[in-house]
């Protein structure tokens, strides 16, 4: 039965699949996800959690030459998602509950995903996350920069937010056995996010 939470983040998204795009095409983390991208061997296999519409983030990946496969709760999201980024495989899924095979990605972006999910529930997320990378892979990340949850409006919709303070889901991903590269504050178009480059231990 889907939760309450997770209905308000997929029925919103479905709604507003196109005016979210043209706005996070204007996403301005390139240095965080190039810094992620050093870390990935040629052709790298890539899941991409939250992956929305599939730009930039998608398709980006692509165009340097990695295979991709991006999960979405949104219907809408994911139906973009595959026209805008025709050579990766899209999948509609909540990411709480990934049903992908163990130890199958180099890498793992969860760009402005993972504070859709209730906070309670984010240990079990990551825990998710280290099961599906290899080995040594790499996971990026954008995280709360505060301790907050809640409902708010978001392009004339209802969305649901939770997120603790960066440095409590720091210490999780950490005991999710991860090794932290950097956790990073970062401010861009008026939006102040952590970003955090883990690599599975």
């Amino acid at each position: 039965m889907e939760s309450k939470e997770s209905k308000i983040v997929r029925s919103g998204y479905d709604r507003i699949a196109a005016s979210y795009t043209r706005d996070r095409e204007k996403f301005e983390n390139w240095d965080e996800l190039s810094d992620f991208c050093d870390e990935m061997p040629v052709d790298a296999r890539i899941l991409d959690v939250g992956c929305g519409t599939g730009l930039p983030v998608a398709k980006y990946l692509v165009d340097l030459g990695h295979t991709l496969l991006g999960i979405d709760l949104s219907f809408e999201m994911i139906a973009a998602a595959r026209k805008n980024v025709p050579h990766a495989e899209f999948h509609q899924m909540n990411m709480i509950d990934i049903k992908l095979s163990a130890a199958s990605f180099d890498g793992l972006v969860a760009c402005y995903s993972i504070f859709h999910v209730p906070r309670e529930q984010h240990r079990q997320l990551l825990q998710g996350f280290n099961k599906v990378l290899k080995p040594g892979g790499h996971m990026l990340v954008s995280i709360g920069s505060s301790d907050w949850e809640g409902i708010e409006e978001y392009y004339s919709v209802e969305m649901y937010w939770s997120h603790y303070a960066p440095e409590k889901t720091a210490a999780i991903i950490s005991d999710c056995g991860f090794d932290l590269i950097f956790n990073r504050r970062v401010s861009a178009n008026n939006e102040t996010h952590n970003w955090v480059l883990a690599r599975k231990s």
